[in-house]
């Protein structure tokens, strides 16, 4: 392993014992639930950059969905930038920061979807929210020129948006190019499980026990298909192209296979990558070589749109 990437996960460590993380099903959603209650949205003022409030609706919920474009530009391309938090962390306004960054390195007006926590609805509300949202792009943006970029739940949520709109029969359109940094997946069988606990011990960021404990608060006791939950044994039939980016020192890598083995049944193009001695979500800035790499083939992606 190259050394800045040890101490990139030397770092990462150390966060880890300093603030250990809780792990029983009871304790997360109440420290989830807890943090979520006191998140509030606010429409945020930038020097150089344009936001507007887009209100989302669905059945069950009005919600926030920022628009962001660097001032005086008029792109031609959009962007669904997803944020991360298992789906259980109400994350959107910590994580806006990446969003912020990531328009001054690409032409185009950001999406940033404030999707509900499964700690209020399940996930299903949250997936359905995300659809919507991209439902109204389509309104203003060709979906040849429409992109999306998901951390770690986000990125689940952006495999998951493909799902939707075939089990559903929406037949809208799918983006041009799916990006997920991280797309998680809860073990749908033992083999499943026995693969996810090879890889205990190595990730100071989900833990083992993190996948099946978020996978039960996003169930919030409904009865959801289990591709909501199941998420790497979805249907990618009539995608775009599929970025997937992994490291090798995370929990969650134990699904590239499962989402390769459904991506080549649906016929799709795609590529995971998988780098070593990296961390979870590892492209989301540019830290490194290995992270640089990465960061800057993503927004070259997005500006070949």
């Amino acid at each position: 392993m190259k050394i800045s990437n040890k101490l990139i996960m030397g770092a990462l460590w150390l966060s880890y014992y300093l603030n250990p993380p809780a792990r029983d099903v009871d304790a997360i959603y109440a420290h989830a639930k807890k943090h979520n209650e006191k998140q509030t949205f606010k429409v945020p003022r930038y020097r150089n950059i344009d936001c507007e409030d887009l209100i989302v609706r669905t059945d069950s919920g009005n919600y926030h969905c920022l628009r962001m474009r660097r001032k005086g530009q008029e792109p031609e391309r959009a962007v669904l930038y997803i944020c991360g938090g298992g789906g259980v962390y109400d994350y959107c306004q910590l994580q806006l920061i990446l969003a912020k960054k990531l328009l001054r390195w690409i032409n185009a007006e950001i999406y940033y979807p404030f999707y509900p926590p499964s700690t209020k609805y399940p996930i299903k509300e949250t997936y359905k929210m995300i659809f919507e949202t991209y439902r109204y792009m389509l309104s203003r943006y060709s979906h040849h020129k429409t992109g999306v970029l998901g951390l770690s739940f986000g990125a689940t949520a952006a495999m998951t948006m493909i799902s939707w709109n075939n089990y559903y029969e929406e037949k809208l359109p799918m983006p041009a190019l799916t990006i997920g940094l991280s797309p998680g997946h809860v073990p749908a069988n033992q083999v499943e499980r026995e693969r996810l606990e090879s890889y205990r011990g190595i990730d100071p960021i989900v833990p083992v026990e993190w996948v099946d404990a978020f996978g039960h608060i996003q169930k919030g006791g409904a009865d959801l298909d289990p591709w909501m939950l199941h998420t790497g044994h979805g249907d990618f039939r009539n995608a775009g192209k599929i970025f997937l980016y992994y490291g090798e020192k995370e929990s969650l890598v134990y699904a590239a296979p499962i989402y390769e083995e459904s991506l080549k049944r649906a016929g799709a193009e795609y590529r995971i990558n998988i780098e070593p001695g990296m961390p979870h979500c590892y492209g989301i800035g540019r830290i490194n070589k290995a992270t640089r790499t990465t960061y800057d083939e993503i927004v070259s992606l997005l500006n070949q749109l």
